[in-house]
């Protein structure tokens, strides 16, 4: 018996009514719900499709009627609001209800089994394991995730390679020097280096490796100075105290660190660092060569004698190291980029090229949005320089505040819209008050990836109550793109115009500088690290990064160290800056303590992902390709739903077997049932094995 909304209200009522007990403490698969003498076994949910905060799933569910000898099998289907937290890497369950049921020997049972399986969800469907959810809607639902992708731009940057220590300045524009008071200096505000210059001597001056550099031009060369003037001192104990500065200092634990070449640009640019000459080692199985002295992913194929390099999820090409690069797209690179092993150093590439595994998990991963549960009486403020200055944004009836560092947007004559640390808020002035949006114009959400403010069509309203109201953002409110070739990328690629005034430099979204990189492990899921391979690190400035106004400009520094390297913005949660009154990242119904970021997780960047062989050769990770016909990750949890729905169960073979009349008997299917119970099985073993690593 099949049935949809029909008996939806019957199966409310049923769901609050049933007694059940949940088996299963250690809250492993399969689930056992004991209800009224009988047992109820539930296998892991597949998941269908995940949009927004609704998730589908379908599940194999066992019935052993007290007294029976054999238990009566069928599918569940069910429909819920979820609640993620991508610190914790955990999602929860909510409003779950009943869409389809099939038990084919107990049609007349099918709609009390369905309530029962319901019932059951309800009480251990909080703090599921993401990863495995993600595994599974990765392998499940790869060819069909992603729709077109984002309209992006490729123009490449001005790479630049170095052989020795280096670190990157760079500047939005030309230096815009203003007056630092009390002295003869002047500051350059568009930029996050302390970047100063004496107007006395006409020498520039710069902070870095804890001591001060001159130059007579922007671009250097560089060179410590032996007697700084003592004005400098005063410009840096200023910054410091007001923590608005990239100040270069290396790392903590570096003892007699040499001073790294300096390179400024002032348009944009990546820093490539290679530990001496480029080192080159074969991969596996293809005609490439690796560099393997270098932070970043450097490729030589040796069939057409050209370099590649990725850069922000991007792929140059080269027949020279030094350049000129040109943008190569994901799905035309050579098909050897697809054989990259996944466990060799390399394989992290393999999140951006087209058609992988990893490349359509890393999509698919870009869609799933961090999600909060915020109370309506939360204020905000949103800051201007000076009255509101506003500018259309091209294609739209839109136009954005230009003078703000939020995304400020002017709907129609007297609505207006803001993001605020990943939150809608509206009013109706400039001046507010800002109260929480309980809903977002779909026009918004038209805005074009031209504009500075692209960004904030990745922040969602998902639903709302008289108290509180759902919210949610995705990896595209950090800078995340779907690019047209199927995979994700960071920034859009376009160079946006900043905003500078007397004392203010609000500076756009970038694309490159920052080392942004992708990586999908079979172990560790999707990661997107920034500043693996830029000197002593180099931040983000814009959107959710910034951290509130400074004297000179606005950026992240001030909650964080000035050293960015090995940061998974994957697991980044600005709703952290709400606090708990505020905000709850949890389950909708209760309050969920915050949590840090957990430092010991792996893949925090690429960098670690690509030596995780290396400095873990005891982890005895699995092939990808084996798991779909390996039971070993399954144990007991190894019944599954087919999109036909009938049950099947996984043989130690790697065979399958169907339940006809309560009994199992070799599978009979064609080609695309078969597929799609392999990717299934493939999907469940990647998620336990992914789930369990961590405790390892």
């Amino acid at each position: 018996m099949r049935f949809t909304h029909s008996v939806l209200s019957l199966l409310a009522c049923l769901v609050c009514t049933l007694p059940i007990s949940v088996a299963s403490a250690d809250g492993g698969w399969p689930r056992i719900l004991n209800t009224d003498g009988q047992a109820i076994t539930v296998y892991q949910p597949q998941v269908t499709s995940w949009s927004g905060n609704t998730l589908t799933a379908r599940c194999a569910v066992s019935v052993l009627p007290q007294g029976a000898a054999q238990p009566v099998f069928g599918t569940v289907v069910l429909t819920a609001n979820t609640s993620v937290d991508k610190t914790a890497q955990t999602v929860s369950l909510a409003n779950i209800s009943v869409s389809q049921a099939n038990f084919p020997t107990a049609p007349d049972q099918a709609s009390i089994y369905a309530a029962q399986v319901a019932g059951g969800a309800a009480q251990w469907a909080q703090n599921l394991s993401l990863k495995a959810v993600n595994a599974n809607l990765a392998v499940t639902q790869a060819e069909s995730a992603g729709g077109n992708g984002v309209a992006v731009q490729n123009t490449p940057p001005a790479i630049i390679f170095s052989e020795a220590s280096a670190i990157l300045v760079l500047i939005d524009g030309q230096p815009a020097l203003r007056p630092v008071a009390n002295s003869s200096l002047l500051r350059a505000i568009n930029t996050q280096a302390l970047l100063l210059m004496d107007e006395s001597s006409g020498l520039y001056y710069l902070r870095a490796n804890n001591t001060w550099l001159s130059s007579r031009g922007i671009t250097g060369p560089w060179a410590p100075v032996d007697t700084p003037p003592a004005s400098l001192d005063a410009v840096l104990q200023q910054a410091e105290t007001a923590g608005n500065v990239q100040l270069f200092s290396p790392p903590a634990d570096a003892t007699g660190t040499p001073m790294p070449t300096v390179y400024v640009s002032t348009s944009p640019a990546e820093l490539i660092i290679t530990q001496g000459a480029p080192q080159f080692e074969p991969v596996p199985g293809t005609q490439l060569l690796h560099v393997t002295n270098s932070g970043s992913s450097i490729f030589m194929n040796v069939a057409n004698q050209s370099y590649y390099i990725v850069i922000s999820g991007r792929w140059f090409t080269s027949s020279a190291l030094q350049g000129p690069w040109q943008f190569v797209p994901a799905n035309q690179l050579p098909p050897d980029f697809a054989n990259i092993p996944e466990t060799a150093p390399s394989g992290v590439v393999l999140a951006s090229v087209s058609g992988t595994p990893q490349a359509q998990e890393a999509v698919i991963s870009s869609t799933i949005p961090q999600t909060a549960t915020i109370t309506r009486s939360t204020a905000a403020q949103v800051p201007f320089d000076g009255d509101p200055q506003f500018l259309p944004i091209q294609g739209t009836g839109l136009s954005y505040a230009k003078n703000s560092s939020l995304p400020v947007i002017k709907v129609g004559s007297d609505e207006y819209y803001a993001v605020v640390n990943g939150v809608w808020f509206r009013a109706k002035t400039p001046a507010g008050p800002w109260v929480v949006a309980d809903r977002v114009p779909d026009v918004i959400y038209t805005i074009p990836p031209s504009s500075p403010v692209y960004y904030a069509t990745s922040v969602y309203v998902y639903g709302s109550t008289s108290d509180v109201v759902y919210v949610g953002y995705t990896p595209g409110y950090y800078g995340v793109c779907l690019a047209p070739e199927g995979v994700v990328v960071y920034g859009t690629g376009y160079i946006y115009p900043s905003y500078i005034s007397d004392t203010v430099w609000i500076g756009p979204p970038l694309t490159y500088g920052f080392g942004a990189g992708f990586a999908c492990g079979l172990a560790t899921g999707f990661a997107f690290g920034l500043a693996v391979d830029h000197g002593w690190g180099c931040s983000p400035w814009w959107g959710p990064w910034h951290g509130g106004w400074g004297d000179y400009n606005v950026n992240i520094n001030r909650n964080v160290t000035n050293n960015w390297n090995n940061v998974n913005v994957n697991q980044q949660n600005v709703y952290n800056r709400w606090g708990n009154n505020v905000v709850n990242t949890g389950d909708i119904s209760r309050t969920v303590n915050q949590t840090n970021i957990d430092q010991n997780t792996i893949s925090k960047d690429r960098a670690t992902v690509s030596n995780w062989n290396q400095t873990h050769p005891d982890a005895n990770v699995p092939d990808r390709a084996k798991l779909q016909q390996d039971r070993s990750q399954l144990g007991d949890n190894s019944v599954f739903a087919g999109d036909d729905g009938k049950v099947y169960r996984s043989s130690d073979s790697g065979k399958w077997q169907s339940n006809d009349d309560n009994k199992w008997s070799d599978a009979s299917f064609d080609d695309s049932t078969r597929e799609s119970l392999d990717s299934q099985r493939e999907a469940r073993a990647v998620g336990a094995y992914r789930s369990s690593f961590g405790r390892r």
